[in-house]
């Protein structure tokens, strides 16, 4: 989803708000991909609280490794603003949309 907006974005303006809005996007993903191999690690482990400590750990890190990534973004790379926000809400849409997916393909029940 991200690519496929950044490419979109590029054709209707121009190459700076597409990349702009990937930077915005990779300010997401990268920890969030550091985030899901850090707890699937930890997914097989056999005591909860293992996972647990795991889980809200690597989501606090996730979170400030975000934040620190978009700021450093939009401090030090001169993106566009606007762009680089819609970058990280499509991101962050994207990461929910996948995680519903998987979530209704295990049959869970939400």
């Amino acid at each position: 989803m991200i690519v496929g907006f950044v490419l979109i974005l590029m054709i209707a303006k121009d190459t700076k708000s597409g990349l702009s809005a990937l930077t915005g996007g990779l300010a997401y993903w990268l920890p969030t991909f550091i985030f899901t191999r850090s707890v699937a690690a930890c997914a097989g482990a056999r005591q909860a609280g293992r996972f647990m400590i795991a889980f809200f750990g690597g989501e606090v890190f996730k979170l400030v490794l975000s934040g620190a990534l978009f700021l450093f973004a939009v401090k030090y790379l001169h993106v566009e603003l606007v762009d680089a926000v819609v970058g990280l809400v499509v991101a962050i849409v994207a990461f929910w949309v996948a995680s519903i997916a998987c979530l209704y393909r295990s049959g869970a029940a939400l």
